[in-house]
């Protein structure tokens, strides 16, 4: 008997044939942070809407992240947005369909430069990098003074100079600078941990002397330089860099150089399915991260501006930090008096009125809830007793 089979056709790769009307593109103005993200929203040609979102990192990996959503979902918009790009502390400024493929387009030469795999679905954004889409010297310049958050002090422009440099970041390091500078601070990208900056005016020119704290694949180093500035019509640029010493140091050195005082609240929590309920609708721009004992939230500051201040430390961009246990607490740390004291009042509040209850208050001299976290414990009152 003869069979007659019908062809189902489905949607899965309707984006490869599919045209699109670009509607509206955004990006954030954190490159110098090294990581941009970039959200798109698109108009198809059978009317839906489909928004993507692009988390593109600088240093070594390119495009590293994708998500999509079909129709205008506010809530799941919100999410990965938040997810994705919340903690990155800039704001988002327009950028048009040529400037929003182009960014693409470079960022994905740099997975394949680095051998790094581009995220799933591909065929979603197949056809945002098929074409090859050049900007003029121009309009490059315009979208770098865009993603690039302005230059307002001496301390700003060294601090990002050092940590580009750092991460082996050349096109940022270029923008920062008024000419190609012999200054190899590391082999391979690495991690600006600290940085501290003293005014040397004993010259005929003012020169910073920078004490830099570096974390190269968990081996560590201090590197002494001695910059120097001058204005240009484009703003303050850096003209001259050059190292006067380097030396590895120990990892209790390291840390020793970046004991900060840690703030922390400890509750006993009633119902840890409410109280996550209310974070995944309070804190949506929170780094959440799972481990074998809890939950770890990561809030961060909506700004870089602590990029501004003399002394750099990586880990003050971090607003609050929330780890809930399975011993049914939630500890909470910052590393300023002053949030300690907003958190603490923000916990206070009805919402958590049946569902939290202090039960300590804990000041120290230097950072322990990690280590917490990584401890064989889920009572930290049992760890701090190990200590």
């Amino acid at each position: 008997m003869d069979k007659k089979f019908k062809v189902i056709k489905g949607t899965k790769y309707d984006s490869i044939c599919m045209e699109y009307d670009f509607l509206k593109g955004y990006v954030t103005d954190t490159r110098l942070m090294g990581v941009i993200g970039l959200w798109i929203k698109w108009k198809r040609k059978d009317g839906k809407i489909f928004y993507q979102f692009f988390h593109l990192d600088a240093e070594e990996y390119g495009l590293d992240d994708y998500e999509s959503v079909y129709g205008e979902d506010r809530v799941e918009i919100e999410r990965i947005k938040g997810g994705m790009m919340g903690g990155l502390g800039g704001k988002f400024v327009p950028v048009n369909e040529r400037e929003a493929r182009y960014i693409i387009k470079s960022y994905v030469k740099k997975n394949q430069k680095w051998n790094a795999p581009l995220p799933e679905p591909q065929w979603e954004y197949t056809f945002l990098i098929n074409d090859e889409v050049d900007l003029s010297k121009e309009e490059k310049m315009n979208l770098w003074e865009r993603i690039c958050e302005p230059i307002e002090s001496p301390f700003q422009l060294i601090h990002y100079y050092i940590m580009r440099s750092v991460g082996k970041d050349d096109e940022a390091v270029n923008y920062l600078s008024v000419k190609d500078i012999d200054y190899k601070i590391v082999n391979s990208p690495s991690i600006l941990l600290k940085n501290t900056i003293e005014i040397d005016e004993t010259g005929k020119e003012i020169s910073y002397i920078t004490e830099s704290l570096i974390d190269t694949e968990k081996k560590y180093k201090m590197v002494v330089s001695e910059i120097k500035l001058v204005d240009t019509e484009k703003g303050l640029k850096v003209k001259a860099a050059q190292i006067k010493s380097m030396m590895r140091i120990t990892s209790t050195e390291a840390a020793f150089a970046l004991a900060r005082k840690e703030y922390l609240l400890v509750y006993y929590v009633s119902d840890m399915g409410k109280l996550m309920k209310v974070f995944a609708k309070e804190k949506v721009h929170a780094m959440k991260s799972s481990y074998e004992l809890g939950y770890l939230y990561t809030e961060f500051n909506p700004t870089n501006d602590h990029v501004k201040r003399q002394t750099y430390y990586l880990n003050e961009d971090v607003y609050g930090v929330y780890y809930m246990t399975t011993a049914d607490q939630l500890v909470v740390a910052a590393y300023d008096e002053k949030i300690i004291e907003e958190l603490q009042n923000y916990f206070v509040e009805s919402k958590f009125e049946e569902v939290l209850e202090l039960e300590e208050k804990i000041t120290l001299d230097h950072s322990l809830l990690y280590e917490f976290i990584h401890s064989d414990k889920d009572n930290i009152f049992d760890f701090l007793d190990e200590e």
